[in-house]
């Protein structure tokens, strides 16, 4: 009877913990995300260009140096965002070079991660020890090291990539890069700062003027 009784209060305590462990792997995996907030230029403007990209993107590689131009160019007037859309069935390294970029952002340097990961791409695209340089690169920002890893990893920045994901697949997009003017996809866009002018202006257009 004794033994009995043992084995009972014995198995109350393993389901009490495993219900304990189930509660705890739940709470891990539902952190909640409104994704990123990277952004750049005049953050009121009513004129808002968003780009979706995978680092690791042969496109969005050719694309940067004219999003650049454009950025400077309109900086006094529009504001430019940018978010992640690493497509890691297609790019082995795409998901880590975008949590690295968000761990800089918790640091400051979202920025100046972004251009050199876009600037150096050649080096990264396909290297096994892809955590290794990205490491190297916020040395190279001077990002507290420790910080940098515990950010890379944690589950806030997955939550954060993937509320990304979520948002571009809700928008139409279906590759990178995937640019959205205030709110509408935008359809095979010519990769030219005069195309992309000529989209702003239009938009500028219709703010009304004070």
């Amino acid at each position: 009877m004794e033994n009995k009784r043992l084995l009972i209060i014995i198995g109350v305590i393993i389901v009490g913990f495993g219900g304990l462990v189930a509660l705890t792997k739940l709470n891990a995996t539902e952190t909640k995300s409104n994704g990123s907030d990277n952004l750049y230029g005049k953050l009121d403007s009513p004129v808002q260009l968003t780009e979706f990209v995978d680092f690791q993107c042969e496109a969005c590689y050719a694309f940067y140096p004219t999003v650049k131009a454009v950025k400077e160019k309109y900086k006094d007037q529009v504001k430019f965002q940018v978010k992640n859309f690493p497509i890691s069935s297609a790019h082995a390294n795409s998901l880590a070079a975008a949590a690295s970029a968000q761990a800089a952002a918790k640091q400051g340097k979202f920025w100046e991660m972004h251009n050199l990961l876009f600037e150096r791409q050649k080096m990264w695209e396909n290297d096994t020890n892809r955590d290794e340089v990205f490491a190297s690169f916020a040395n190279e920002l001077s990002l507290n090291p420790d910080q940098f890893k515990s950010d890379v990893a944690s589950s806030e920045t997955r939550a954060t990539i993937n509320a990304d994901l979520d948002e571009v697949k809700r928008l139409g997009g279906d590759g990178t890069p995937t640019f959205v003017l205030n709110g509408k996809k935008i359809d095979n866009p010519e990769n030219s700062i005069e195309a992309f002018s000529a989209m702003l202006d239009k938009e500028l257009e219709k703010v009304p003027k004070n």
